[in-house]
């Protein structure tokens, strides 16, 4: 089958849409994150100089033990890992503009008044919250999902899709750093959530006054563009999905499916595990104040979120040229960054230098960019009408590494200072990039799935600009 396309009609709202739910991700990840450096500012070594400081300046201070600070890092991901799945299958039924603005204010609001309740009610009432904020987060990825695979067109998905992916890292980057400062200022930690929460509301705003779901709702689009876009996705409907026209045993004895489901497993362990542990690694064994912790955090976050531009910009240009076919390209960039991973890992769990580490972890994180030309795009191939499903199905299990990593840490390193405990970490996480991209290699594909049009009343055949 050989797809002609039209030429592009250049910059236009596709590209809106995109800016936007970048912004959607990076505020996201803004409240997603900030306890990975708070926590760490909530309970400072006693008599340290960050204890010292924020005894002065009047800051709350817990004395939490590890296993909690664990429990807390993961109960995020239980309430993610609850929510996604349903939140996939509304996204079929209703409005995903809608379903993602409600989903930012709850979030929103919850990380506003978190300092407040954790001062009042303690651990026991963050953990409510974090569990609140992860089954409100969990419908950020599906419904971008969903409302990217009416926009972009496939030989542009990579830079689209894989720019609104890019959001995570430059979420968690200003994370990193601006709640490094913060905490390590007279403001103090709950400021961080004060600031994040405000962002998550603005953006909100900004969605529902230029937002779109589809072609056929946004106000400003020209029938040029809708006529390119419309035209490339020949098998994507512009509609919502009855639920009874879903596929459900095709896509769950789909080996694609699964072998998307444990790149993105595998990804999700090793990305978190590094977010969440890494802040305390750098604090307890590389010996760095919460200042330079915050800094040093987010330097792989930035590097990863430079990378990122250029490694989709060659990932569609080879595939635009028909130099690389999709499914090869998926499966090259997903191992670039998952068995890169995997070495970065094993490396880092055997240096014991300090600067040698920041660069090795800076390496690890950086190629991780390349899962978003991989796997991270691979349900809009699979299935552009199910593509919001698909996500909330792999993120739902996915959602698993985002628990287990931070409790993993927990049960094995007793003592935050030992280098071995650590190393035992690493390369755990490095074992489960290797085995879940292996199994990507072998079953995955880019091809569109046979029940993707199961339903030929659902289907739109295809327009101008598209010959199949």
């Amino acid at each position: 089958m050989k797809t002609v396309y039209i030429d592009s009609p250049g910059i236009g709202c596709r590209h809106l849409q995109s800016l936007l739910l970048f912004l959607c991700v990076v505020s996201g990840y803004l409240i997603r994150v900030n306890l990975s450096v708070t926590i760490v500012a909530m309970n400072p070594v006693i008599n340290s100089t960050d204890y010292l400081r924020e005894l002065a300046d009047h800051v709350p201070i817990f004395g939490w033990t590890n296993s909690t600070r664990s429990v807390l890092l993961s109960t995020f991901f239980v309430g993610y890992l609850l929510s996604n799945f349903p939140a996939s299958v509304l996204g079929c039924r209703f409005n995903n503009k809608t379903l993602l603005a409600c989903s930012m204010v709850v979030s929103s609001v919850l990380a506003i008044v978190s300092p407040q309740l954790v001062n009042m009610y303690g651990a026991t009432a963050l953990m409510a919250v974090r569990l609140a904020q992860g089954l409100s987060s969990a419908f950020m990825f599906p419904m971008v999902h969903g409302i990217m695979s009416k926009w972009s067109p496939p030989h542009e998905r990579g830079q689209l899709v894989g720019f609104i992916a890019s959001g995570i890292q430059l979420g968690t980057m200003i994370t990193l750093a601006v709640s490094g400062a913060l905490c390590g200022s007279s403001l103090g930690w709950p400021f961080v959530y004060y600031l994040s929460g405000g962002i998550g509301l603005l953006w909100t705003v900004v969605w529902l006054l230029l937002g779109a779901g589809t072609l056929s709702t946004h106000r400003f689009i020209s029938q040029a563009e809708k006529d390119y876009i419309q035209g490339s996705l020949a098998n994507t409907v512009d509609h919502d999905i009855r639920l009874s026209d879903t596929p459900w045993k095709s896509i769950f004895t789909s080996l694609p499916v699964w072998a998307t489901t444990l790149a993105h497993i595998g990804h999700n362990w090793g990305f978190w595990l590094l977010l969440t542990e890494m802040p305390t690694f750098i604090h307890t064994v590389l010996k760095f104040d919460i200042k330079e912790d915050g800094m040093l955090s987010s330097l792989p976050y930035l590097a990863m979120f430079v990378l990122q531009i250029p490694v989709t910009f060659i990932a569609d240009f080879l595939n635009k040229r028909k130099i690389t076919t999709l499914t090869m390209s998926r499966k090259i960039w997903n191992t670039v960054s998952m068995w890169g991973g995997t070495v970065g890992l094993i490396v880092l769990g055997f240096i014991e230098d300090a600067q040698l580490t920041i660069i090795v972890y800076v390496f690890i994180v950086a190629i991780g960019c390349s899962s978003n030309a991989g796997f991270n795009i691979n349900h809009m191939d699979l299935s552009p009408n199910y593509a919001g499903l698909l996500m909330g199905i792999t993120n739902t299990a996915a959602a698993s590494g985002g628990i287990i990593a931070p409790l993993f840490v927990g049960l094995v390193v007793d003592d935050q200072t030992s280098v071995a405990e650590w190393r035992i970490v690493f390369i755990s996480g490095a074992i489960v990039l290797f085995v879940c991209n292996l199994f990507f290699i072998i079953f995955g594909s880019a091809k569109t799935q046979p029940w993707n049009s199961m339903h030929k009343t659902s289907t739109r055949m295809s327009g101008s600009g598209f010959i199949a």
